[in-house]
């Protein structure tokens, strides 16, 4: 399991959607199809995410218009599982570097392994999310969330369940806490209907459980469709 970061800057255009996690996660899910070919499927019904990543983070600030953000450079924190994918990720970028978000153009100029500050030997973390949280609504899977005050319940189930199925861990309980929420839209698809763009989180709070499963909750993500640049969340005790 492993991190990085992925420093980029901006080449042609200007303007990005407010929702463009998906953009990057489309143009850096082409960059591992050296892993597909010789791993495993990725973004399949039986695969779950095997990585998440932040937003685009920069000390330098961002512009808000009504359009869109004015971005021109930062980075972004890569997330994974599998060692396998991050090695195939850096050989993707090294064919081609360009990361597509819409008609704007980034340059990766490095891709550079982060220290990580979990501290895996403790049951509770105080975290933040540093990408929008998917939550899914657990006793009707057809929806995601919009109401807050359901956020930990289904946060919980959905762990837990993936832990289970994906993981085969069956003795680890998960509990989200003392959650602090505010929406944020999200898009998870590029078909044009309403549906492709819905209620995402920006989350803080603590979560409780073992520390196999919270390393694993770190290294993929929190939630649901994290390889879209959803989920992502960094320790901050």
């Amino acid at each position: 399991m492993k991190t990085v970061k992925i420093i980029i800057k901006r080449q042609n255009g200007k303007i990005i959607p407010y929702e463009y996690n998906y953009f990057i996660g489309i143009s850096l899910y082409k960059k591992l199809s050296i892993y597909q070919d010789n791993v495993r499927k990725l973004h399949t019904s039986s695969q779950i995410g095997l990585y998440t990543f932040s937003n685009i983070i920069t000390t330098r600030g961002i512009n808000y218009g009504d359009n869109g953000l004015d971005i021109p450079e930062g980075y972004l924190i890569f997330r994974s599982i599998d060692d396998k994918l991050i090695s195939y990720l850096r050989l993707g970028i090294m064919e081609d570097p360009i990361l597509k978000i819409k008609d704007v153009s980034y340059k990766v100029e490095a891709v550079k392994s982060v220290d990580n500050k979990l501290d895996i030997n403790s049951n509770v973390i105080e975290f933040k999310s540093i990408s929008p949280v998917l939550i899914r609504n657990f006793n009707d899977k057809k929806f995601y969330l919009t109401n807050e005050d359901q956020i930990s319940t289904n946060l919980n189930l959905l762990a837990v369940y993936q832990l289970k199925n994906y993981f085969g861990i069956t003795n680890s309980d998960v509990t989200f806490e003392d959650i602090k929420a505010k929406k944020k839209t999200v898009r998870i698809s590029s078909n044009g209907k309403k549906e492709s763009i819905t209620t995402g989180f920006n989350l803080q709070g603590k979560i409780r459980s073992t520390p196999e499963a919270l390393s694993l909750l770190y290294y993929r993500g929190i939630g649901s469709k994290t390889s879209l640049g959803l989920g992502c969340w960094e320790a901050i005790k």
